[in-house]
Formats: structure tokens, sequence, C-alpha cells
């Protein structure tokens, strides 16, 4: 199944040449792969003053810290199964929910910004 036509206004039918030294096309190529975009798209998100996404190094190192408060939580669930059959609550249990309410601020605090523009 082919994809859908775009609406006229939605064709990007034109273009724009800017002339910059091949310094300054480096420079501006490597912001783009920074934040994982064609340098097209680069373009149009700074120029019409759209959001950036992650940056690459930035994803990748909130799935390490996604990754690791899972296995956190995976913890905790075992810890709440063996509560629940009777047994005493381990003594590291207050460590553990210190470090998942630690991971989730993080994740919380490091979300990404709405107001990035290169």
């Amino acid at each position: 199944m082919a994809r859908p036509k775009k609406s006229p206004d939605e064709l990007r039918d034109t273009y724009i040449q800017v002339r910059m030294s091949m310094r300054e096309r480096a420079q501006i190529e490597q912001r783009a792969a920074a934040y994982g975009l064609t340098l097209s798209e680069y373009m149009r998100r700074t120029g019409n003053g759209r959001p950036l996404p992650a940056g690459v190094a930035e994803q990748h190192s909130r799935a390490v810290l996604a990754t690791a408060l899972l296995r956190l939580g995976v913890n905790l669930n075992q810890i709440a199964r063996h509560m629940n059959a009777g047994r005493f609550a381990p003594p590291h249990l207050p460590h553990l929910i210190e470090d998942i309410r630690s991971h989730v601020e993080r994740l919380s605090r490091d979300e990404p910004r709405r107001d990035r523009h290169g």
C-alpha cells in the first residue's frame, strides 16, 4: 500500500539557498547529527522555532536510567510478593525505595524540554 499523497499545504515544493563556508556547514551538520536529524529537518525546526528532540546521547542516557529504574521496580515487586506471603520486609527496603524515588525524580527533572532551539 502506497503512502497517501500530501495535501498542497504540506508539500515541500520550494527551497532556500544559503551561502556559507564549509566549516559553517560542517558545524550545522554536526548539530543535526547530534539530534539524529537530517540537515533539512534540523534547518526546518530551528528556522520555524520548533523544538528539537532529545540528542542521541541524551536519549541513550535516559534509556540506561529507565532500565536501571525497571530493575529496581522488579526488585520492589519481588519484595512485595515476599511481604504478601507473610514474611518481614528486608532491611534494605527503605534504601531501595529511596533509589527508586531518586531515579524517578531524575527522569522527571531531565524530561526533554520543549524550549530547545539548537
